[in-house]
């Protein structure tokens, strides 16, 4: 069944939003290679043929385009009218999930096959700008009738009207069968890009995460040399105060490096009280070297608190 089209008919669904939001056919789809198989397609069935986004705007050249189709689109308000019927048209055949037939703004036959990408709606594949033989007389008087408010003459419109190809209906349903065959390689063609992109995007962010795991790897790898080579250096100090004999300098090393040490093992941690007194202690005897007697203290403390657990520092 042929649907009749009527210009200013609102749209009253929204175009619903999927995962793969914000493609466009140029996106997902080589539109080189789209143009050729849009081609074939309109010379082999005799129709002209062109792809559209989701707004009716053209994304491929038109193929064999009618001349009374050109002479519409040549004015502002034909070429507006004849967008916003492919929008419509398109749209139709994206909620019926399949090829739909209607008359054009023109009064030709048209047919809307949807592109889908991914679950996203991103235009269509129109094909037409037929009558059918079977009453290709009132055809062309619809289409004088349709086009006469862009100002041009009957007589030209009508001779125009006569050069609009007339095919029987077998030949229009053979069109359908092949502009759905059409959509759905188109479809086949997008979801490769789709997934290639996605492989793409999940390998970079794996490898991103390979960096960063490394970095952090690294981070702590000198995160412990740095420790373990000021524990050592401290060590060669401590060692070479006891070859000199200089008895401060061994016992500040060695107090120094116990503390280091301490720290950064229990760090985040709880610690029996005898183990922070006994820094406690190891940190006062350096400062008692440094002051001297200026520094006096005494550590005085429960035997019962002796097990409790504090925070480390």
């Amino acid at each position: 069944m042929i649907q009749q089209y009527q210009m200013g008919s609102p749209v009253k669904e929204p175009i619903k939003e999927s995962p793969a939001k914000g493609l466009s056919i140029e996106d997902v789809v080589d539109v080189s290679v789209l143009q050729r198989i849009q081609d074939r397609f309109a010379k082999a069935m005799g129709v002209a043929a062109v792809t559209v986004d989701r707004n009716g705007t053209p994304v491929t050249e038109a193929s064999t385009f009618q001349p009374i189709c050109l002479t519409i689109r040549s004015t502002k308000k034909g070429l507006a009218r004849c967008m916003k019927c492919d929008a419509v048209g398109a749209l139709k055949s994206y909620r019926a999930g399949e090829p739909q037939t209607y008359l054009c703004s023109g009064g030709m036959i048209d047919v809307a096959a949807p592109i889908i990408i991914d679950g996203e709606y991103l235009g269509g594949i129109l094909c037409g700008q037929v009558v059918l033989t079977e009453n290709r007389a009132a055809f062309i008087e619809k289409i004088v009738e349709r086009n006469k408010p862009l100002g041009f003459s009957e007589e030209h419109l009508r001779q125009l009207a006569k050069q609009v190809p007339a095919i029987p209906r077998e030949r229009l349903d053979a069109a359908v069968e092949m502009m759905f065959v059409m959509a759905n390689h188109i479809t086949e063609m997008g979801l490769a890009y789709v997934a290639k992109n996605q492989l793409l995007k999940e390998a970079e962010e794996k490898a991103k995460l390979q960096e960063a795991l490394q970095h952090a790897q690294m981070r702590a790898l000198e995160a412990q040399v740095n420790p373990h080579f000021l524990f050592n250096a401290l060590t060669l100090v401590g060692y070479t105060a006891i070859a000199e004999e200089a008895r401060q300098t061994e016992e500040i090393t060695f107090n120094l490096s116990d503390l280091l040490r301490y720290s950064l093992r229990n760090v985040a941690k709880q610690v029996l009280v005898t183990e922070e007194l006994d820094m406690v202690d190891r940190y006062l005897a350096i400062q008692k070297l440094r002051f001297g007697s200026r520094l006096q203290f005494k550590i005085s403390i429960d035997p019962q608190l002796n097990n409790v657990y504090i925070p480390c520092m």
